[in-house]
This record gives structure tokens, C-alpha cells and sequence, in this order.
């Protein structure tokens, strides 16, 4: 099917911040093809802060994938809603990793039931699209590459690959608030820990706090962790085992995504899982580790978009996988809190101790 002009596009994104992240270079480039053409984004609700600041998207609804009538009904009324401005163009943006998530946007796109259906037919899985960008489980590229192939066969022609997470003065002013109160200096060498994520992501807290107090001992710093409100008890763990002989603060739960990104800039080398937060750290060029487990490292690589980087990851014969929960975590225990101290020392060492080794014992 030909792309033809169209007036009313409505952008279906139900993956987390990292996914909307590398999706906005397509999202720029459909609106700059479709200039006069109004775009609605239908996200979930982690990422509906950074969609609302995007210039090049109109309006944003919030869907809420989970358990329970009140969720369904709110999210039929939703749809119902989107149902009613007749789009002449819904795209999918995100990867069809099973046949009953490929059933999901069927039954979706259904309620909706725009004029013209495009997304990504991931292993035959979206026969239901009028426009089809094939791909596979895998992948074979990175995922910013997937989200222009889809705008591209739209009609779509130039793209600007650089990324940007803009910051605000008043999100600058509240991190630099906080770090006041807990007396870090704008001369202190500041680690940020982001131990959360997806259950089957994240590297054991027990590695956390054994490369945290290693750290410590070679390097006058200061850590910071991060994470949503539902991770505290990870970082209070962390700090549990650590015995209160770290300097290490916890404002898991007190920040907005563009403050995360203020207190991500403000860091000299920010540790993370394979989750939002480590893409944030990629995009605002912060030396960052990435501790990488069973995600398609082929699509999520933060190499990809910062040379400041050091990647973990051990390859083993079950991942890449999808898997929310994991009872061996094989590829994870494999990487050790040694090899995590050694990357954050020589990130340390590059980019923050221009003058030598002289904050490092």
C-alpha cells in the first residue's frame, strides 16, 4: 500500500522512556513530512512526562497496560475516545514480540480503528498493518533505526539522528537543592547507581553494594541512587548491606524524569541497568556502565549513541530474551562487581581527573 497525505496521525508507543527516547528522531521527521497533519501519541504513563514536552506532538493520551476493571474500563474509555477523532493513520512503534502482544494492538487498532494501520511486522506477527516493516525477534540494527524505517515508508525522507533530553533551569535548580542539603559540592566526584528496572534486569543488589564500598576505597566519592518510588526497597537494601560506611544518599522515588536527567548531567559517571535511565545517561553524554543482561543488546546498545561508555555483558545461550522475571539471572551473575569497579575507575580517570591520578588512592 502507496502512503498517501494524511491529516490526522495517531502514534501508538507502549514501551518504556528508553523506547520513546530513541523513537524521537522518527517522530520529528513524520511531523517535519506532515507538517500541516495533527499527531496524538498514546503512551504509558512512566513516559507521558517526556512525551508532553516533545514540540512535534500535539496531544498525549496515557495508556495503562495492567490487571484489574478499573484499569480496563479506564482504558476502553481511552480508546473510545481516540475512536472518535477518526484518525486517517495509526502507526505502532514499538516491536510485536509474541503473538498474543501482536493480538493485543490488533484488538487495539480495532477499537481505534483508524483508516490506514502501519507498524512493524516482526516476524510475520503483523499481518494486520495495511503498511509493513518487516523485522526480526532479534533485530539486526539499532532500535532508533526501526522507528525511521517505519516513518520512512510513510513518506518520510530526512532524519536527524542526534538525540536530545532537554533540561530545564528549574530541574537543574532542585538537583543542585538537594545536593546542597546533603553537602555535595559542585568539586565532589558524584557516582549515580540506578539498580532498578525490569525484575529480570537488574544486576543483584549484593553486586551493587560490593562495587559501591570497592569504589570507595579507591576513590574519594560521593554515590547517589536512583529509581522510581516501587525501587526504594532496593536502594534501602543496598545501603543495608553497606553498613552506613559509604557516603552514599538514596532519592529513589523523589524525582521527575527531567530531574533524573539534571541529576544524570550532574554525575561524573552514572552505573545502570538496562533500563530507562541508562539511555538518558547515553543521550546527555555522562561516562556511564552499563550493566547489560537478556535484552537485544543488537537493539538497545547506548554505544550507539555515546562513545562514553563501558558495557558489561556476557553472552549466554538464553538470552536475548523477554522475560520479565528470571529465576537463574545467568547472564547477569555473571558479571562481576570487579569488573564494574574497573570501569567506573577508568571512566574516573578519563573524563573527571584531567589533572591525574590525585583523587584516586
Amino acid at each position: 500500500m502507496q502512503p498517501k497525505y494524511f491529516k490526522n496521525i495517531l502514534v501508538i508507543n507502549l514501551g518504556g522512556i528508553g523506547d520513546l527516547l530513541l523513537s524521537t528522531p522518527a517522530l520529528c521527521a513524520l511531523k517535519n513530512n506532515y507538517s500541516q497533519a495533527r499527531i496524538t501519541l498514546l503512551v504509558i504513563p512512566r513516559a507521558a512526562e517526556l512525551a508532553r514536552e516533545l514540540s512535534y506532538v500535539d496531544q498525549t493520551y496515557i495508556f495503562k497496560p495492567c490487571f484489574g476493571l478499573d484499569a480496563l474500563w479506564g482504558d476502553l474509555k481511552t480508546l473510545l475516545v481516540l475512536r472518535k477523532k477518526e484518525f486517517d493513520l495509526a502507526i505502532n512503534m514499538r516491536t510485536l514480540v509474541s503473538k498474543i502482544s501482536a493480538l493485543k494492538i490488533n484488538i487495539l487498532l480495532g477499537i481505534i480503528n483508524p483508516e490506514v494501520k502501519a507498524g512493524r511486522d516482526t516476524e510475520g506477527r503483523g499481518r494486520f498493518f495495511d503498511i509493513k516493516i518487516p523485522e526480526t525477534d532479534k533485530g539486526d540494527k539499532y532500535e532508533m533505526e526501526y522507528d525511521i524505517d517505519t516513518v520512512r515508508a510513510l513518506g518520510a525522507q530526512e532524519f536527524n539522528r542526534n538525540l536530545a533530553f532537554n533540561i530545564d533551569k528549574s530541574d537543574e535548580e532542585k538537583i543542585s537543592s538537594i545536593l546542597k542539603r546533603e553537602s555535595i559540592n559542585e568539586s565532589d566526584i558524584l557516582i549515580g547507581v540506578n539498580p532498578g528496572g525490569t525484575p529480570s534486569r537488574r544486576w543483584p543488589v549484593e553486586n551493587f553494594s560490593n562495587a559501591i564500598a570497592h569504589i570507595s576505597k579507591e576513590t574519594r566519592c560521593k554515590f547517589i541512587l536512583t529509581g522510581t518510588g516501587n525501587e526504594s526497597s532496593l536502594a534501602k537494601r543496598i545501603i543495608e548491606l553497606l553498613n552506613n560506611d559509604t557516603n552514599i544518599i538514596d532519592v529513589t522515588g523523589q524525582l521527575s524524569i527531567k530531574e533524573l536527567g539534571a541529576l544524570i548531567k550532574r554525575c561524573n559517571c552514572f552505573i545502570s541497568n538496562d533500563t530507562g535511565p541508562m539511555h538518558i545517561a547515553a543521550i546527555l553524554k555522562t561516562p556511564l556502565v552499563a550493566i547489560f543482561g537478556p535484552g537485544y543488546l543488537s537493539r538497545f546498545d547506548p554505544r550507539n549513541i555515546s562513545e562514553r561508555v563501558v558495557l558489561l555483558y556476557k553472552e549466554t545461550e538464553c538470552a536475548p530474551c523477554n522475560k520479565k522475571t528470571c529465576w537463574s539471572m545467568k547472564c547477569l551473575k555473571a558479571i562481576s562487581p570487579d569488573e564494574t569497579v574497573k570501569a567506573v575507575l577508568g571512566l574516573l580517570k578519563r573524563y573527571s581527573l584531567p589533572a591525574g591520578e590525585a583523587d584516586i588512592k
